[in-house]
């Protein structure tokens, strides 16, 4: 899940925005129902109510309730499941892999405060995707298929544990640029980026299997 999608469901998710919403289109409903205004005047009704729509966007982001939902990330991925799951992969991806959820879960429980926490939860949630797609492909390969199949199937498992690596490179890195400076605006803004760019790259190893 990307940034803006995880915000936008965490937002309608949210009682109070459905609160918000009532309350506005009876206001606005009734005000039109009311006074049966002219053309000008409904529409300065209707314009009201959607600048009341847009206020309380910007105040709930903005919000302690946001930041703390937002922070808890996705369902936390259960690591007794994730070991059965690496326990099928190669080896070449399962060390790697380990080291890659090791390391995201240290990011997240040191850095628990900051608003990238929830990208660090998809980074888990990507590298337990992946690792299932990788164990099914790396059994089937091995029971299954044409040679040239197999050659196929090789070259997706190859290019997965290759995107695990890659991964757990840019965590290292994202790790160490944490301790050397105080978060400011821009700073947290390239972090997100980072993280993004992590997701990415899992997410197309998952896809290669669902187009191969």
């Amino acid at each position: 899940m990307n940034r803006a999608n995880r915000i936008f469901n965490i937002f309608m998710s949210s009682p109070q925005t459905w609160l918000v919403v009532i309350i506005t289109s009876l206001m606005s409903g009734g005000y039109l129902w009311w006074f049966k205004p002219p053309f000008l005047l409904k529409g300065l009704g209707l314009g009201t109510g959607f600048f009341l729509l847009i206020l309380w966007v910007v105040i709930f982001i903005n919000s302690n309730i946001f930041r703390v939902k937002y922070n808890m990330g996705p369902d936390a991925v259960s690591m007794d499941d994730l070991e059965n799951i690496l326990s099928l992969c190669h080896p070449s991806f399962k060390h790697p892999a380990m080291e890659c959820i090791a390391l995201a879960k240290t990011i997240r429980k040191d850095f628990k405060e900051q608003g990238f926490a929830g990208e660090v939860d998809s980074v888990l949630q990507n590298l337990t995707d992946l690792a299932k797609n990788h164990a099914e492909l790396f059994e089937r390969s091995k029971k299954f298929g044409t040679p040239s199949q197999k050659k196929t199937m090789a070259k997706l498992l190859q290019s997965q544990v290759k995107t695990v690596e890659n991964s757990l490179v840019a965590l290292k890195q994202f790790s160490g640029n944490l301790t050397l400076f105080d978060l400011h605006l821009h700073d947290q803004k390239d972090i997100d980026n980072e993280l993004e760019a992590i997701n990415t790259g899992l997410q197309e190893a998952i896809k290669e299997i669902e187009n191969a």
